[in-house]
């Protein structure tokens, strides 16, 4: 299988029962803040890279009442259909792999919270006093007093934007957490454990022109299909083969008079990678500066969040740029930097391809860890 497809599910968390929903987001009081003092920042290293989502069929619903024959053409019709978006989204993040990889997104994560820790100590109850990464892969328990921040970074259907976005906690026994909400009866058990802090950070790039299709456009959405249905050998699928058929899908529908999300991407794609990916880094670095920043601010901030309030605007740079902090749901209290101008809605998908060298690199990572048979 040349490209990883995994499943990415987005959904709010919630930290209670349906009937007692609370924020995500949990803040410090002050004398938890108080306690902490210099805290050490660790940089959980990102494994996936800039990762491409795409929207996989899923017809299993619609075979479910006609049993097992049911099950196995709906299968069938989805592997088809899925097999070329797939295909296509596994060389996208292929070739952004080339341009950033993830040893240098990590590295520019951690060396921002590094100049946080130089530039902003004073006046803050909780300051950073080292900064440091771990690898989860082989070590996923949460790491006791310390900030761990979580990564994630993804294109979207049509690559015209690329999303961060980042989970922060803080974990420490000793500091445990207390919920700042009165409830009808005992607090869910969700209310009773946990990080001590918790919160979330979403930096959303400028998004990119969406190209018009013109002749020229059309001849080069074909000839891209005909490059990305080829294989590792560089062979061309055979006929009556599902990639054959998903291939000829593809070219069926370049032929139409609309670009959709996935043939937008291919175009888009190249304006991420052009000049060794000029733009992918400069958007990853504001991104890391939007997270290192904020991360410092809120975990001296002990204002408790309210499923009831508004959205409050923090800041406006001078390029138009917001970072706005949400003021009602499950997510309030989380922080979401946005660019000037928004061209139009943007998706994610339900479904992200990793690059194939990540692929390799969590497969080393694993394979080192793993105690060699003589040591058995």
């Amino acid at each position: 299988m040349r490209n990883l497809v995994i499943s990415a599910l987005v959904a709010s968390s919630l930290a209670a029962c349906a009937t007692a929903p609370v924020p995500n987001m949990r803040p410090l009081n002050a004398e938890q803040a108080a306690a902490m003092g210099p805290t050490p920042i660790v940089v959980v290293e990102d494994n996936n890279g800039v990762a491409k989502t795409w929207f996989a069929q899923d017809s299993s619903a619609a075979g479910a009442g006609y049993g097992l024959i049911g099950a196995l053409v709906t299968a069938t019709m989805d592997a088809i259909m899925n097999s070329f978006p797939a295909r296509r989204a596994g060389k996208v993040s292929d070739e952004i792999a080339e341009v950033m990889p993830v040893d240098e997104i990590n590295a520019s994560l951690a060396e921002q919270f590094r100049l946080q820790m130089a530039a902003a100590s004073s006046g803050n109850t909780i300051v950073f006093s080292e900064v440091n990464t771990v690898q989860k892969l082989t070590t996923p328990q949460p790491i006791n007093d310390a900030v761990e921040i979580d990564a994630d970074y993804r294109l979207s259907e049509d690559a015209s934007t690329l999303q961060v976005t980042v989970t922060i906690s803080y974990l420490n026994p000793a500091i445990p957490y207390v919920t700042p909400y009165v409830f009808e009866g005992a607090p869910p058990k969700s209310e009773l454990s946990g990080p001590t802090y918790r919160n979330t950070f979403t930096y959303n790039s400028r998004q990119l022109p969406i190209p018009v299709l013109t002749p020229d456009l059309r001849e080069r959405l074909i000839a891209s299909i005909h490059e990305s249905a080829r294989d590792e050998n560089g062979a061309m699928p055979v006929e009556g083969t599902d990639a054959f058929k998903a291939m000829t899908k593809e070219l069926e529908q370049a032929q139409d008079d609309e670009l959709t999300k996935g043939e937008i991407g291919i175009f888009l794609a190249r304006e991420w990678i052009k000049d060794n990916g000029a733009l992918l880094r400069a958007e990853i670095e504001n991104a890391h500066v939007f997270i290192a920043r904020y991360t410092l601010l809120d975990l001296n901030r002990t204002a408790v969040p309210s499923l009831t309030g508004q959205d409050e605007l923090v800041e406006t740079l001078p390029d138009g740029r917001t970072v706005r902090r949400i003021g009602a749901g499950t997510i309030t209290g989380s922080y979401v930097s946005s660019p000037a101008e928004v061209v139009g809605f943007t998706t994610y998908g339900n479904t992200m391809s990793i690059a194939r060298v990540h692929q390799d690199r969590m497969t080393a990572i694993r394979e080192a860890a793993r105690p060699s048979r003589r040591s058995r």
